[in-house]
């Protein structure tokens, strides 16, 4: 047993999520009766649309970040805590608890879905990271693998039921019949239903209808998905205080991400419907009215038009927030890269309305920015023990330093020290 997980372990550090992704709906498709060549070009696709994302986003991430450190050097700060973004992600690799995570995650959603506990089938097999960082900081909080493990496990479990809560919302929005995330970021999407309801209950807010098809209608040529990147590229780089040449290249380059980012998706949506569109065929033969979904990555939900235009904006006034919010110690600037993740998980829930999107992930980030502060002790202390980072610099992350499910799941285990 211990050698099959070192053996899955092994697999999932070393091929990266784009391989793996295509590698798993390929076997799906085949083992669904998809056929060869519908299973070969679903899997291939799949992997090309998540690799295109990946270089999207970061190429994104990589322009932005400089211009954002620059803007938030304004501000006279004493924040304490190094913000290691992704870095957390190496937690999961190198955790003695690893493998058998993956395996008790894997065994655990079978289980759920053979008692008909959760419809959504984990093949978002890259995602199950999160639960092993999860997993890795409360083992160096108890000095326990198994407690770990466990809670590794009951973080993945959980994400199975709230994808399948989520998974309607998903797909009608995002055009992916069959389809579910149980990545965290679908834990947002559960406080946005009811955070919407509170805002068409105030008047004059709940009139504000900023979703990409009305700014297009209202602003013309400036609501063009293309040109208001632009535009908000150019004020980002004008707060960074940039020279103007450098100020219209990073317009031009948020202007190719928001023109680009949703043609992406749509490669990654090629390879993954005709996969899950076989596996509920099959599972209408054999099970009748039974529902299953396929789990996928939530890079699945970036291509809405509304999601990186919420993400940009959100980009410095995340920064101000983390200037003037009282008990926050870290300054936010590897950890934006989750924000349009964020986003994209509740935009189906806001209706793709690009000021509630931004209202309301504002408003997440504030338990985030002091659930990571409250936390960069253990965040530390983890990075530290698998010589991840200096122990002496004290760091956390959105992530997963920030998590509130992780937070109170680490809580509960803690009481077990």
């Amino acid at each position: 047993m211990e050698n099959i997980a070192s053996a899955i372990a092994g697999v999932l550090g070393n091929l990266g999520s784009s391989v793996l992704v295509a590698l798993v709906m390929f076997i799906l498709g085949i083992c669904f009766r998809a056929g060869f060549s519908k299973s070969l070009r679903g899997g291939l696709y799949a992997g090309i649309g998540l690799a295109g994302l990946s270089v999207i986003v970061n190429a994104s991430t990589e322009v932005l970040t400089p211009a954002i450190q620059a803007f938030a050097e304004n501000f006279a700060t004493d924040m304490t805590v190094t913000d290691v973004g992704w870095g957390s992600s190496g937690i999961a690799f190198a955790w003695p608890g690893l493998a058998f995570v993956i395996l008790g995650t894997l065994v655990i959603n079978i289980l759920m879905i053979v008692l008909k506990l959760t419809k959504t089938m984990w093949t978002d097999i890259w995602s199950i990271w999160h639960g092993n960082v999860l997993g890795g900081m409360v083992w160096a909080l108890t000095g326990n693998v198994t407690l770990g493990v466990l809670a590794g496990v009951i973080f993945l479990a959980i994400g199975s039921v709230v994808a399948d809560i989520t998974a309607k919302d998903y797909q009608e929005f995002n055009d992916m019949p069959g389809i579910a995330v149980p990545c965290t970021t679908s834990f947002l999407a559960l406080f946005a239903k009811p955070f919407n309801w509170v805002i068409e209950k105030i008047p004059g807010i709940n009139k504000i209808n900023a979703s990409p098809e009305n700014i297009r209608k209202r602003m013309g040529i400036f609501g063009e998905l293309g040109v208001m990147g632009t535009v908000i590229g150019c004020v980002i780089g004008l707060l960074a205080r940039y020279s103007y040449g450098a100020v219209l290249q990073l317009g031009i380059s948020i202007g190719v991400l928001m023109v680009f980012l949703p043609k992406t998706v749509s490669v990654l949506c090629e390879g993954v419907i005709p996969i899950a569109n076989a596996i509920i065929e099959v599972v209408q033969d054999k099970f009748g009215d039974r529902e299953l979904y396929v789990g996928v990555d939530c890079a699945a939900l970036l291509g809405h038009p509304s999601v990186m235009a919420s993400a940009v904006i959100l980009y410095p006034l995340i920064v101000l927030l983390a200037v003037i919010l009282p008990g926050n110690k870290m300054l936010p600037i590897a950890s934006l890269a989750i924000v349009p993740y964020w986003c994209g998980a509740v935009a189906p829930q806001l209706k793709g309305n690009v000021f509630r999107i931004v209202l309301f992930v504002l408003v997440w980030t504030i338990p985030v920015f002091l659930l990571a502060s409250a936390q960069a002790p253990l965040h530390t202390l983890t990075m530290g023990n698998l010589g991840l980072a200096d122990p002496a610099v004290v760091n956390s992350s959105f992530d997963m330093g920030g998590d509130p499910l992780g937070a109170l799941i680490i809580w509960i285990f803690g009481l077990f020290q």
